[in-house]
């Protein structure tokens, strides 16, 4: 293989970061819908001739740490020779390499003079994709939740702008233009990843951009084994719990045996609970992504590339027919339910090899909340991504009220919600004192958000967690508090909804959506005084609960 010099390989890695990043700016920039142009539910990357994610942006973890085996699948169906730029994959289907059905990817060649080099590429949440509106807690299979893409190639001058992929969206979806809209944006950021991958070639050679994009790979791969050689060898345990499936299972179980040996370090799910009837199920390519993504946070560095040359060392078993790895075709909208569970069982088995640099768990649960309403010529939906307070760590406090690690939404602000529609308003986003677990170090607050609705018939359905089983406290710290949503009818009655299903609600009606916080870390009798006087300022804690921290008292965690 040919060698790049020092010099050149560090343009190049800086370059096709700063690629990516310029992609999700324009994907963010041109989008229609809010979950995309103010929450950024959405991803981008560069991808090698060989199908592998050679950099992404600093977006979703969960979106492409699992991509690869989808766009090799496609082009081993497709003649690779007669691919032009003209040409595009699209795929969604959880079961051939995507997640849910909700999150569309798009890739696009970058060919040099008849060499292919490589792809840029793009996914998207989209709100809404026919069949289900929002979280469909009885859907039987993915067939009634999403309309669903296989990976496949489609040209773009024939099949899109009019053509007939195009009019098959636009005449499934309840809002065509926001949904064309943002698959019109992950076009244009993948024709600026393009450009500027044929600029880069430009300034080099095609034969220096492969020889780089190949050396990146295999530098990413040497950082994650010394990362790796730094665990002491062993086997470690972690399980974590899910709440319920929506029905009748409760405290679903995800169990990972983590064995470290030299380099390398593989991951084993045996013993998780079951799939299950509700579509809360992990499909294989979303737990390889959440495992993928938490050992990059919890072993390597920030600064070190985040590419599938960094996953060579790691191989993972997922029993077929469990939560993390269901049989097709089974139901899978809400699976986010699932993979933080995933993520967590992983930094518990860890925190026994590694203690001082794992952090408590956090709430650590996307709570998603969409709200569909049908006008008298249009239709509008809004989805809510919420997350909620972090884990303190050995050495801070934890954050407030932020989407899940795996997630990393940003909050949508209130007035982009508001201009946006017109048959809710928000009367209420603020933190919740107490909600974070008291320690050494403080777990992160969650917050309440309230919603009042203007119009009748509005469809709401959440998919969360975490209203049952809090975060655990960790070396004496306090467990976290959990989650609740109520309505309170126009009438004053008032209904306690579960973490997973739906509602109507109507005019006057108000849906009230609290968060749960992280953990604490260390006996809170040790807390700096000047940070629980800070505390009681702010109002993060009151007076009632400022007593944890005169006197040491054990958490659920270390009962």
């Amino acid at each position: 293989m040919t060698s790049v010099d020092p010099v050149t390989f560090n343009i190049f890695t800086n370059s096709v970061q700063a690629i990516s990043q310029e992609m999700s700016n324009d994907f963010i920039r041109t989008a229609y819908s809010t979950v995309i142009r103010e929450a950024a539910d959405c991803s981008t990357c560069l991808v090698d001739r060989k199908g592998r994610v050679l950099a992404q942006a600093q977006n979703i973890p969960l979106h492409l740490n699992s991509v690869s085996p989808a766009v090799q699948g496609a082009l081993a169906k497709t003649d690779i020779s007669a691919m032009t730029e003209d040409n595009v994959i699209i795929l969604n289907d959880a079961y051939n390499g995507g997640q849910h059905l909700s999150d569309i990817y798009l890739f696009s060649p970058i060919i040099h003079d008849g060499t292919l080099i490589g792809f840029s590429g793009s996914v998207g949440h989209h709100v809404d994709l026919g069949h289900s509106p929002g979280y469909n807690l009885y859907a039987r299979d993915v067939f009634e939740e999403r309309m669903r893409f296989t990976p496949m190639v489609f040209s773009l001058s024939r099949d899109w702008n009019g053509g007939i992929l195009e009019q098959l969206i636009r005449a499934n979806v309840r809002i065509p233009r926001d949904t064309i809209g943002d698959l019109n944006a992950q076009l244009t950021a993948n024709e600026t990843g393009r450009r500027r991958m044929k600029e880069l070639i430009g300034r080099y050679s095609v034969e220096t951009v492969i020889a780089a994009s190949d050396q990146l790979l295999d530098y990413a791969e040497s950082f994650m084994r010394e990362a790796i050689r730094d665990v002491p060898d062993g086997t470690y345990y972690g399980t974590d719990y899910i709440d319920t499936d929506g029905l009748d299972l409760k405290n679903l179980e995800v169990k990972v045996a983590v064995t470290v040996k030299g380099g390398c370090l593989h991951l084993d799910f045996e013993g998780t609970s079951p799939q299950v009837r509700t579509a809360i199920n992990c499909p294989r390519a979303s737990t390889i992504s959440s495992a993928y993504s938490a050992l990059k946070m919890l072993l390597t560095k920030p600064e070190i590339p985040l590419n599938d040359g960094s996953y060579r060392p790691i191989s993972i078993a997922a029993p077929e027919g469990s939560l993390v790895n269901p049989i097709p075709f089974a139901p899978v909208e809400g699976r986010n339910v699932v993979v933080m569970r995933v993520f967590q069982s992983i930094l518990l088995a860890l925190s026994k090899a590694l203690p001082d640099r794992i952090p408590a768990p956090g709430y650590d649960t996307r709570t998603e909340v969409d709200l569909h309403w049908q006008g008298r010529r249009t239709y509008h939906a809004i989805s809510e991504q919420l997350g909620g307070g972090y884990g303190a760590g050995p050495r801070n406090d934890g954050a407030d009220q932020l989407d899940d690690p795996l997630g990393n939404c940003r909050n949508t602000p209130v007035e982009a919600l508001e201009l946006s529609q017109s048959f809710f308003r928000v009367e209420r986003y603020e933190l919740r004192p107490d909600s974070g677990g008291a320690g050494r170090q403080r777990g992160g607050l969650g917050a309440v958000r309230t919603y009042r609705f203007l119009e009748d018939g509005v469809h709401m359905s959440v998919y969360s967690d975490r209203f049952e089983n809090k975060a655990p406290g960790v070396q004496g710290g306090h467990d976290g508090t959990t989650a609740y949503i109520k309505i309170t009818r126009e009438n004053g009655s008032v209904e306690h909804l579960p973490p997973k299903g739906a509602s109507i609600l109507n005019r006057g009606d108000q849906l009230e959506v609290a968060i749960g916080g992280g953990a604490g870390y260390g006996d809170p009798a040790t807390r700096d005084r000047d940070l629980v006087a800070s505390d009681l300022r702010s109002g993060k804690v009151t007076n009632t609960s400022s007593a944890a921290y005169d006197a040491p008292q054990e958490s659920a965690a270390d009962a």
